[in-house]
């Protein structure tokens, strides 16, 4: 008898179709940086582009306030002083005629921080409106790692701490020459000049926000 001839039985080949599907990642950089075929996105980014624009402006003009502000500070708690001791000896009047336009300066840089306030507030609602539009816009990295909800968080706060330090301001130029002791004098300049909310680490802020977008 005679073996009968078997036939090689073929392997069973696995399903390479599934272990060759791409696998998508959905936090890319790549599939989240802007792509051509929506519109809203270069909308988006040059509006972005303007509110940084002014969020830095601002903050230079704030800079330049802060500075001016304690220089006029310093210049009233000189003279108000001068006319505290001479009261104390002679009886004259504590609010000399010279006192009148360092007042009025004052006032008005403090009026400054006031108006930086309020426009960094319709900053952050134009924000708020961006990632409200359609399409991908709010999970789009328009610049190097932030997307626009990071943009909105950073405005917020620094909403927040303009408003405060712009309320102190305001104390500071009411009062500051209406000052009766020395202590009192050396309290408001201290108090405008080491400003308690817009600090160094709003500084570092604006200095992240710079490497962000390259325009250090």
């Amino acid at each position: 008898m005679t073996k009968a001839n078997k036939t090689p039985q073929k392997s069973s080949e696995p399903n390479i179709n599934a272990s060759l599907t791409p696998v998508r990642y959905l936090d890319s950089q790549r599939l989240r940086s802007p792509t051509s075929h929506d519109a809203n996105l270069a909308t988006c980014k040059t509006r972005l582009e303007t509110i940084v624009k002014q969020l830095q402006d601002n903050y230079a003009k704030w800079q330049l306030a802060q500075q001016r502000g304690t220089s006029i500070c310093y210049t009233i708690e000189a003279k108000k002083t001068k006319c505290l001791e001479k009261s104390q000896d002679e009886g004259s009047s504590t609010y000399p005629d010279d006192l009148l336009l360092p007042c009025n300066k004052l006032a008005i840089i403090a009026s400054i921080f006031g108006d930086i306030a309020n426009n960094t507030k319709e900053i952050l609602r134009q924000l708020r409106a961006i990632c409200k539009l359609p399409g991908s816009a709010a999970e789009t990295i328009f610049y190097r790692s932030w997307t626009l909800p990071q943009f909105v968080v950073f405005a917020k706060e620094l909403s927040e701490r303009y408003e405060e330090e712009a309320l102190v301001k305001k104390e500071v130029a009411e009062n500051i020459a209406h000052s009766t002791e020395r202590s009192q004098l050396i309290a408001y300049t201290t108090l405008w000049e080491f400003p308690e909310h817009v600090d160094s680490y709003v500084h570092l802020g604006f200095l992240l926000l710079a490497e962000e977008v390259s325009l250090r």
